[in-house]
Formats: structure tokens, sequence, C-alpha cells
């Protein structure tokens, strides 16, 4: 009787042991499904969370609005799928691979994607109508709330026309046609450099938000001038609400 207790605990052993090995990371690997995905003809504001994969605040950017043919909706960010290249105004059909990746890897896509067949692109064109152009000042604007917890900022582009009319906040990749680095960069010594940036904007009104209740979609025609800042800009919050309204 003895004998076979142990019998038994040996063989409990040995299929908890299986058991581990097949959840064994180290046993992971890849699988592919092939998508078929319909691009939008123009851009919109998003951060990427489908498929399993969501950035920070800051990672607000214009991306690839795409449905796949059961109708649900996504993003890509530009270059998100490899092999295809987008250009506004074309409504495109694509299949596309969608390999999931290494668990392992922390604060990284769920899955990567690859242009497998460019199935369909035809030109449609961009709204016009209702557009205007204005010419600001813009630059990169660091928001502080107001209870002095300094870990945490909200950053974001402020336009003012040069003409006094009006003043626009906009998402760090709100502004179709620039790079952050127009606004920001380090050099090889790790020193900031911080530009205001005299510019020609149109703005062209959407069929529905782009951008959370941002109804318009807004676009670099021209870049006038640039000039260094002594420092970047710091808006300290006069509430919380105020603060927590820009996320």
């Amino acid at each position: 009787m003895k004998a076979k207790v142990i019998l038994m605990m040996l063989l409990a052993g040995m299929l908890s042991a299986c058991s581990l090995d097949d959840d064994d990371p180290e046993e992971w690997t890849p699988t592919t499904e092939t998508w078929e995905v319909n691009i939008e003809p123009e851009y919109v504001v998003d951060i990427p969370t489908w498929g399993g994969y969501s950035q920070a605040l800051w990672a607000y950017s214009p991306r690839m609005e795409a449905y796949n043919d059961k109708g649900e909706h996504m993003t890509f960010t530009l270059n998100q799928i490899e092999g295809f290249s987008y250009e506004e105004g074309f409504r495109y059909k694509l299949l596309v691979d969608a390999s999931t990746t290494d668990p392992k890897i922390m604060d990284g896509p769920g899955r990567t994607f690859k242009l497998k067949k460019l199935v369909s692109m035809e030109y449609v064109g961009i709204r016009t109508e209702g557009q205007r152009e204005v010419t600001m000042d813009v630059q990169r604007v660091i928001m502080t709330p107001p209870n002095d917890f300094s870990s945490q900022c909200y950053s974001f582009l402020c336009g003012k026309a040069i003409d006094g009319s009006e003043k626009l906040d906009m998402a760090m990749g709100e502004l179709w046609g620039c790079e952050p680095e127009m606004f920001q960069y380090h050099d090889e010594s790790k020193q900031f450099h911080r530009f205001l940036c005299r510019m020609k904007l149109t703005i062209t009104p959407a069929d529905r938000p782009v951008f959370r209740s941002h109804q318009y979609r807004i676009r670099l025609k021209e870049l006038i001038s640039k000039e260094e800042l002594p420092r970047d800009s710091i808006v300290k919050a006069a509430t919380d609400e105020e603060y927590f309204q820009k996320f």
C-alpha cells in the first residue's frame, strides 16, 4: 500500500512538471493571423491600444484609421504595418499578417503587422469644405498640476495666431506634417534646444471628432520661421480640473 502511495505521488509530480513545462515562456512561439484591413483616407489622433499595446499619454499622434472585415474599429501608427506606406487621400484595402509578440518583452506591442497584399487603392481626396488658413506661432508647452506633484506633467502644442485672433491647444501629434524635433531636440551634449515656430496652418472641419472634442484636422502648410527659445514653457494649472481636462 505504501509503495502504491509513493508511486502515485511520483506520477503527480511528473504531471505537475509537464504542466509547468507547457506554461514555460521559453516554449513560446508566435502565431500569425491574416486580417483584412480597410484604411480610411484621413488621419485621426489616438494611442495604440488595439492589439494589446498601450503607450503613455505623450504618445498621442496622427494615425491611420482602419476597420477590419467585421467592421471593428482600429488605428495604426503611420509606420506600424511593415511594407506599407500611407498617403492621405487614398482609401486602401489590405491583407495584413498580424503576429503575436514574445510576452516576456515588457511594454512592447502585443502584435506586429506586415503587409501581405495590397488589394485595392482608391483616391477619394480629403475634406476641404470650410477650410481656412491661419498663421500661428507654435511651441511645445509642459503643464504641471497645481498640487506640485512634479512627476506628473502634460505636454502639448500651443499655437497663437499672430494677429491675436485665436489660440489653439493641440496634442503633440495633432499637427499633421510636423515632427516633435521641430519644437525640441537633444544635441550630442544632451542639452535641450527648444523652438518657437511660425507656421501657416490649414484648419478643416471634420464630420466627427478627430481627437477628443476636436472636430477638425490641422495640417502644416508652410514653416515660415524658427526661433530658439531660452527654455521650455512651464504652465501651472489653476485647478485640478483644468489640468485633467488636457488628458
